[in-house]
């Protein structure tokens, strides 16, 4: 992008947020911080997300396949390899087995695994606590800026042009609530996409777990 279009572009966000900001008041200062702090933590768990996609983890099933087999120095390899930290808790449990209680290593395993799952967790409430406030937000916006508008009109009651001064009390009233489900929208999406994420996540380790179990309590 050429470099006078990013600073037009940028520019004209800012005084887009400065006329909602001026407009809305300070329900609308308080959404837009929200808004922007929500973006850098959804941006932060799809980095983070990204980095343990399916294919990194099919890597680890592949390697628990391998030792299956026997081949040990190999699915050592790609353990040591993985940029996953539960790859370290993958590798723990197959060279434990045999040689540790089942039943602890069953129990450590799934502490494991619930530690390094809750890394993934971890956030996600704020996300999903920003999309279900972001409308009420705007709704409280609406309302004190309706309790506003119909008390400037009880005011000057009577005086020319109190009709036109009512509407625009009312949409910058609303603006507040469009504002809100502008937020709540987008971060109801990401919500759900990380959720999925997550969910995608749990049972890849789980899967993994069980395997390790199982080849440990059937060697």
């Amino acid at each position: 992008m050429d470099p006078s279009t990013e600073v037009g572009f940028l520019m004209s966000i800012i005084m887009g947020a400065g006329t909602l900001l001026k407009l809305g008041g300070v329900v609308v200062g308080i959404l837009l911080l929200a808004s922007i702090f929500g973006l850098a933590l959804a941006g932060q768990k799809f980095l983070q997300f990204r980095r343990a996609s399916p294919a990194a983890v099919s890597e680890l099933d592949r390697a628990v396949g391998l030792w299956h087999k026997g081949e040990q120095k190999e699915a050592r390899e790609l353990l040591i390899e993985s940029e996953l930290t539960v790859a370290t808790d993958i590798r723990f449990g197959l060279e434990k087995h045999g040689t540790m209680n089942p039943d602890l290593l069953h129990d450590e395993l799934l502490r494991r695994a619930s530690t390094y799952l809750r890394g993934y967790s971890q956030n996600l409430r704020l996300i999903e606590l920003i999309y279900y406030l972001a409308p009420v937000m705007g709704l409280l916006g609406t309302v004190l800026g309706m309790i506003d508008a119909f008390r400037g009109l009880a005011v000057s009651a009577g005086a020319s042009g109190e009709s036109s001064a009512l509407a625009s009390g009312i949409w910058e009233a609303l603006l507040t609530t469009a504002v809100g489900l502008s937020i709540a929208i987008p971060f109801a999406v990401m919500h759900a996409v990380l959720e999925a994420k997550l969910e995608m996540l749990t049972d890849q380790v789980s899967d993994l777990v069980t395997r390790i179990l199982t080849f440990s309590e059937t060697s």
